[in-house]
């Protein structure tokens, strides 16, 4: 099977052009190509939930957000989601439990989202990735709550992981 041909490439997407039934609507059709995805909810060893806060320039604004980033090629998804925790964050945690997979736009994106939770994170000397500007923000679960509830946190990632990390009786 043709998995499709790129149109426009960039070093962290690509846009394929797919072999599709277009007889009905004369229009190719096209998906957006990348590495698959981390994110991790992570509890301090007091219960805190660790967030980021960062510019984000898709928005042109910053966003709140559970730690999260791309697998790199040849890594697996707890490789990933323990090397971004560190970059974002500074924290580790002990252990830290792949959730399940998940996909985010199904119509648009062929990438894979790894949830992951993890619990008595401490931190560590210091972040990995100081060239970003990435506030660290720990909350209460009840403080989460509330931003969920006053639209402080939209992040749908961030909302599933958080969901399924309840439903799995993490939370």
């Amino acid at each position: 099977m043709k998995v499709g041909n790129p149109v426009f490439e960039t070093e962290w997407f690509s846009i394929d052009e797919l072999p599709y039934d277009t007889s009905k609507s004369g229009k190719p059709f096209y998906r957006i190509s990348c590495n698959d995805w981390v994110e991790i909810l992570a509890l301090t060893a007091d219960g805190k939930i660790i967030l980021v806060r960062q510019f984000r320039p898709a928005l042109g604004n910053f966003a709140l957000e559970l730690p999260a980033g791309s697998v790199d090629n040849g890594e697996s998804g707890k490789e990933a989601v323990e090397r971004e925790l560190v970059e974002e964050t500074g924290f580790v945690c002990s252990p830290v439990i792949n959730i399940g997979a998940l996909k985010t736009v199904s119509s648009r994106i062929n990438n894979t989202l790894w949830v992951f939770y993890g619990k008595e994170a401490r931190l560590t000397a210091s972040k990995g990735n100081e060239d970003r500007e990435i506030e660290v923000v720990l909350v209460t679960q009840d403080e989460f709550k509330k931003l969920i509830a006053d639209g402080k946190f939209v992040e749908s990632a961030g909302l599933a992981t958080y969901f399924l990390c309840q439903f799995y009786g993490y939370l």
